[in-house]
């Protein structure tokens, strides 16, 4: 079979030789990470009518983006790699829908029906008793 592949990965003063997860230098990373970007833009369509979500796709999309960014300033090899092991995970439990609706809306801070838990949190016996006896 052969030895594994090696990667220099230099950490604070020294250089230590460590196995890649995924990707051998920085280009491959980035093409891993386009790809699953690519994967999630053409999925949020799907995802969000097949989950029943009031999230419209511009938002979504909007979101997905953010969630990029978020990481753009990871450098190191390896750290892009597990990051892009774990979104193909998060992709995929919502495409066999291992993942319900309620994880999905752990990623938006404002939907319709997040506003209306809120609402209806606000409106428990006690409230109302506290309104009306005013």
């Amino acid at each position: 079979c052969g030895p594994l592949p090696q990667a220099v990965v230099s950490t604070q003063s020294t250089g230590k030789i460590v196995r890649p997860i995924l990707s051998k230098n920085a280009t491959e990373a980035r093409a891993g990470v386009t790809a699953l970007y690519r994967d999630f833009y053409r999925e949020l369509d799907w995802t969000c009518r097949s989950h029943l979500l009031d999230v419209t796709i511009a938002d979504a999309r909007r979101k997905l983006k953010s969630e990029f960014l978020k990481h753009r300033n990871v450098t190191d090899v390896r750290v892009i790699d597990m990051l892009v092991v774990k979104g193909r995970m998060s992709l995929e439990e919502f495409h066999h829908f291992w993942a319900q609706s309620y994880n999905a809306y752990a990623y938006f801070d404002d939907t319709e029906t997040q506003k209306r838990i809120v609402k209806e949190k606000d409106a428990t016996f006690l409230d109302k008793f506290y309104k009306s006896s005013n």
